[in-house]
């Protein structure tokens, strides 16, 4: 690069003299320009030595420049050539030091790079955590489920009706589990299906009041809902597995009490919120709690995915679901888009 740019400022000093002379000689043969009195001397070989040596200044001085400038543009795309070939090879921990003298779009691009670098390897790293534990949540059930079977087969277990039962509700344990996995999987890749259509909130979750009761009940749980009319344009299908996701959470975790539901519309935003007097999530968890596999408390049960399926969902629909803590109550609430009238 350096040469080239001494080698630009040598032909351009060649060519504003050369340019010089052409114009010099046709002013003259126009007689625009009076020709040279013969009483005065020569001076075309002193005028080509002048134009030499600002030539060769020009040049060493075009060439100092050039290194200077060709290092603080080499420099730090050499750096980012060589992590880029480490990454490439595997060490995604990879980044790139900052490097004195780089300014502007230089520095852009390191500071994309490193950006790049680490969420490569918070992909990496999460795809890891997921590998594991997607075997650890599957193998439970399956042990559970091949081990009465294997009971059942040799006799130890009668094959009677609560057996069966037992079994039926392992396999729709495994069943929501899967589902669960392929929402959320679905939603972070930005390919969860949606049949979008025109929903009253209030209307569909009254039909689900007889569902939500009957999960509610047996664990001690009373419900109140509180329902506006609100129409927003969703999957209602969708909405109703968010829903009983947040129910189901909360009748895992929560203690006994009368669950609250209730549908607003504020501010361009109809808001669904589930709200009990449970412990709530612990200080300092909320901004953990919608991501796959995490736990607030130490109870049993559960899959850890059910708030991020709830995150996924609701981002989908282009809303968002946030968790709010006050005096005696913790809730979740979903906030989703008004439908636009026609």
């Amino acid at each position: 690069m350096s040469i080239a740019m001494a080698g630009l400022a040598f032909v351009a000093v060649a060519v504003s003299t050369v340019a010089f002379y052409i114009v010099y000689a046709v002013l003259e043969r126009m007689r625009i320009l009076p020709p040279m009195p013969s009483s005065v001397a020569d001076t075309t070989g002193l005028d080509l030595g002048i134009t030499l040596a600002a030539a060769g200044i020009g040049i060493v001085l075009a060439l100092v420049i050039a290194i200077r400038l060709a290092r603080r543009i080499v420099r730090p795309l050499g750096a980012v050539g060589d992590a880029a070939r480490r990454i490439a090879s595997g060490d995604l921990a990879t980044r790139i030091d900052a490097v004195p003298g780089t300014h502007g779009e230089i520095a852009l691009l390191i500071d994309d790079f490193n950006a790049m670098a680490g969420r490569l390897q918070r992909m990496s790293d999460d795809v890891k955590v997921w590998n594991a534990q997607i075997a650890h949540e599957l193998r439970t059930p399956l042990t559970v489920l091949r081990g009465r079977l294997q009971g059942a087969k040799d006799g130890v277990f009668p094959l009677d009706d609560a057996l069966v039962t037992g079994l039926m509700k392992q396999a729709d344990g495994l069943t929501r589990l899967v589902e669960d996995l392929r929402s959320v999987s679905l939603a972070d890749s930005g390919r969860l299906e949606l049949v979008m259509a025109d929903v009253d909130l209030a209307a569909e979750l009254a039909e689900m009041q007889p569902l939500l009761l009957a999960i509610l009940a047996p664990a001690g749980f009373e419900l109140q809902m509180t329902l506006e009319p609100v129409n927003v344009r969703a999957d209602a299908a969708r909405i109703r597995q968010a829903v009983l996701a947040l129910v189901d959470n909360a009748r895992r975790h929560a203690e006994a009490c009368t669950l609250r539901i209730a549908v607003v519309s504020a501010g361009g935003a109809a808001t669904i919120s589930v709200s009990d007097v449970g412990p709530g999530l612990p200080p300092g968890f909320e901004g953990d709690a919608f991501r796959q596999f995490t736990r607030g408390t130490s109870r049993l049960g559960g899959s850890g995915l059910g708030l991020a399926v709830v995150r996924g969902i609701a981002q989908a629909h282009g809303g968002d679901v946030v968790y709010q803590r006050a005096p005696g109550t913790s809730a979740f609430r979903i906030s989703l888009p008004l439908s636009r009238p026609n």
